[in-house]
């Protein structure tokens, strides 16, 4: 027999231990059912699923509420929603059909709930600082916020696909629909697959098959229900002041709605029931059974009396709650029910307690579930790489996260021009990573990476630090990863399709390139930044096939000579991004030849352009070089003839992929793909030496990639590449990689 599920209010979570036993209806099968719970939108979504297929069932439902959560959350700078809130007031934002639909849906209620739900009221929750302490708005700034808040100030264009925000204070916030929308896409997966469940999101429960008798939370004690509902494919949302008073605010009035008691909403529509459990907590006991009087949505309303609560209902709770009307009275006929026993002041002091219990058992849940559930892999963050951003996501205290890289390669037997190779098979750890980062305060973190390649080479590959001065605008100081190119800094193998890194940002852009300096870096609107100065290269280790040699890695750096690296990236479109980087400095280190120091400064440029959204993934990058000096240098190194280093060196590349799996029921993805390289590390040389053609070179790679979830990778493909001598030699590698 199941437990009586208790719906208690927003944030909460399934008990930790079960209520007495209730009888379940007899006509529901008892299949053993499969358990999963995940963090998200800053709570925890519940799941229990039966069904032949409930363990497919139930990761498909969680990855449907992490895409609603990708698509609204206004907590994550790479969501959509958050896209449009940091556009500037007054320019359409493209967005996505999905967010547009979603959008244009919700939109009707603001009018039919009379404003008691409006999704524009960021400006309220800055001015009230809700998702901070909380404070009390001066009157100035109260109205200030109340001028940026409503729909009215939200265009929505359909034909166009835009977004128009037209106050800069003014952002919309899904805190009052987004879980609904979740559990509707979360159910739509289960019924797909035929499995049946339910799942508990916070306050609100979705019922996919049934039936499931649901308690309603007394609107003060938790833990003791009021009523029984019996829920078949339905949702039931509760609303409550017990949660966190002052947490709701009423977008018609600025000010918090007063702790009156709570609203439980039963309908099909878990969107439905999310946005009217908040617009009708809004309204109050009265207003909101006079909206609901005559409408299909069951509605359950608990009001705290002096002498404890009354329950009131509309006549449509009758088809979830079968004797309503003789324990509480549907509207308008009053009340019926009482329940004495706990004074209004007892109440209130008895709610305290329980939140600061609910905060304690928060943060012991949070210790004990560790930082994977608290800061998933999953997002970068300022350029990093997903596993490389953990420490920006914590809230405190240390990250811990990785990645790595097990390569086999096969190549063929004989070379571009017949003759024999001499290459043999390999089968190589090539790298297994360790991020360690420790976020001190909210504006003070360090974050490193630590490597071990080839399963003997130990590295470190970054340490810094960052600080925060506002917002938009950090300090970085430390062993930095030059922000040039696409793989430098986005160089975790699930990320990029390939199973190697293109050759132009290996030989020009010398991924991974990392020197000591110091910087800033930021955003502003949809771009964002970045500039440092560094150590430069040592010119005394640069070849014919490029500048890799010359990377000093802060080992002991020579600094005679220093470099400037700047980048700035347009990410104002969900899913493009589009930028470029260029790199300028000295490289020769104090380099002498007879006695006197030569002066070597190099120049590295490149503009890129990604898209990764709609299952594609496409992306192009263009990069040069150029070397002033590259003469004395040749003479300093002793270099003659086709060894020469490179005056002006060319490369790029672009690949194009396609999850294949996008519209199967799997939450796997399959990208097969193709990636197109050029490379010239001598395209000039000084006068009085020569190119050697077999550093013209192109690389084709047919191949894809298998992601079970989004941070595993397998890669396999088939190279093919060619130059200009004619000894380029084809083969198939295959990489195993990781990232967490």
């Amino acid at each position: 027999m199941r437990p009586l599920i208790f719906v208690l209010v927003a944030l909460a979570a399934f008990p930790a231990t079960a209520p007495a036993q209730a009888p379940r209806p007899a006509d529901v099968s008892l299949t053993p059912a499969v358990e999963r719970e995940s963090f998200i939108m800053g709570t925890r979504l519940g799941l229990r699923v039966s069904g032949p297929e409930a363990s497919r069932a139930a990761e498909a439902a969680l990855r449907a509420a992490r895409d609603a959560d990708a698509l609204l959350s206004t907590w994550r700078a790479d969501a959509e929603l958050a896209a449009v809130n940091a556009a500037a007031a007054g320019e359409p934002t493209g967005v996505s059909p999905e967010l547009l639909t979603v959008l244009a849906e919700v939109a009707p209620w603001v009018a039919r709930t009379g404003g008691a739900f409006d999704p524009a009221v960021g400006a309220l929750i800055d001015a009230w600082d809700v998702r901070g302490d909380g404070r009390v708005p001066a009157p100035g700034e109260l109205l200030d916020a109340l001028g940026a808040t409503g729909w009215s100030r939200v265009r929505l264009d359909e034909a166009a696909g835009t977004v128009e925000r037209t106050e800069a204070a003014l952002w919309l916030d899904a805190g009052s629909f987004g879980k609904g929308l979740a559990l509707r896409r979360a159910a739509a997966e289960l019924r797909a697959l035929g499995s049946t469940g339910l799942l508990n999101f916070g306050g609100q429960a979705m019922v996919v098959g049934g039936p499931e008798r649901i308690g309603v939370a007394h609107a003060a004690e938790r833990e003791r229900p009021v009523a029984e509902l019996v829920v078949t494919d339905a949702s039931v949302s509760t609303t409550s002041s017990s949660e966190r008073p002052g947490h709701v605010l009423d977008p018609r009035t600025g000010r918090p709605v007063p702790a009156w008691g709570s609203v439980t909403v039963v309908v099909e529509d878990a969107l439905v029931a999310d946005i009217l459990s908040t617009a009708l907590f809004v309204m109050g006991a009265d207003a909101a059974l006079e909206w609901a009087a005559d409408e299909p949505y069951g509605v359950l309303i608990q009001e705290l009396t002096a002498d404890g609560i009354r329950v009131r209902s509309n006549s449509a709770l009758t088809r979830w709650a079968p004797d309503a009307g003789s324990r509480f009275s549907p509207y308008p006929r009053g009340f019926s029910t009482a329940e004495p026993g706990v004074p209004a002041q007892d109440t209130t002091e008895l709610a305290r307690l329980k939140r600061q219990v609910d905060a304690i058992t928060r943060e012991l849940e949070r210790m004990r579930l560790g930082g994977d559930v608290v800061a998933r892999a999953d997002t970068g963050v300022l350029g990093f790489g997903p596993a490389a951003s953990k420490v920006y996501k914590v809230a405190e205290g240390v990250s811990i996260g990785g990645y790595g890289e097990v390569l086999y390669s096969v190549p063929e037997d004989e070379l571009e021009n017949g003759t024999a190779s001499q290459a043999a098979s390999r089968f190589d750890a090539l790298r297994a990573i360790l991020y360690v980062g420790y976020k001190f305060t909210d504006r003070l973190l360090f974050n490193s990476e630590i490597e071990i390649e080839h399963g003997n080479e130990a590295f470190l590959e970054f340490a810094y630090l960052d600080y925060l001065l506002t917002d938009d605008i950090g300090l970085r100081g430390g062993l930095l990863l030059a922000p040039i190119g696409l793989v430098n800094e986005l160089h975790e193998p699930p990320v990029f399709l390939g199973s190697t890194r293109p050759m132009v940002e290996q030989a020009l852009i010398p991924t991974t390139w990392r020197e000591n300096g110091f910087g800033a870096f930021g955003t502003a609107g949809p771009v964002s930044w970045r500039a440092y100065v560094m150590n430069g290269l040592n010119a005394e280790k640069f070849s014919a096939g490029g500048f890799r040699g010359g990377r000093q890695k802060g080992i002991n750096a020579l600094a005679e000579d220093v470099g400037l690296a700047v980048r700035a990236d347009y990410e104002g479109i969900l899913g493009l991004l589009a930028g470029g980087s260029v790199y300028y400095g000295g490289a020769d280190q104090g380099l002498r030849v007879g006695g006197e120091e030569i002066d070597v400064t190099q120049l590295i440029w490149e503009a890129h352009a990604s898209w990764q959204a709609n299952g594609l993934d496409l992306r192009a990058l263009v990069a040069g070089g150029a070397l002033d000096g590259a003469a004395e240098l040749n003479q300093a190194l002793g270099l003659t003839g086709a060894a020469s280093v490179g005056d002006e060196l060319s490369g790029g590349y672009a690949h194009a992929g396609y999850d294949v799996l996008r519209h199967t029921t799997t939450t796997h993805q399959l990208f097969p793909y193709v990636r197109y390289e050029w490379l010239n590390t001598q395209a000039e040389v000084p006068e009085g030496y020569a190119a050697n053609p077999a550093n013209e070179r192109t690389a084709i790679l047919l191949g894809a990639s298998w992601k079970p979830v989004p941070q595993v990778a397998v890669k396999g493909d088939y190279q093919i590449h060619a130059n200009e001598a004619e000894t380029g030699r084809n083969g198939f590698s295959l990489v195993l990689s990781y990232l967490f």
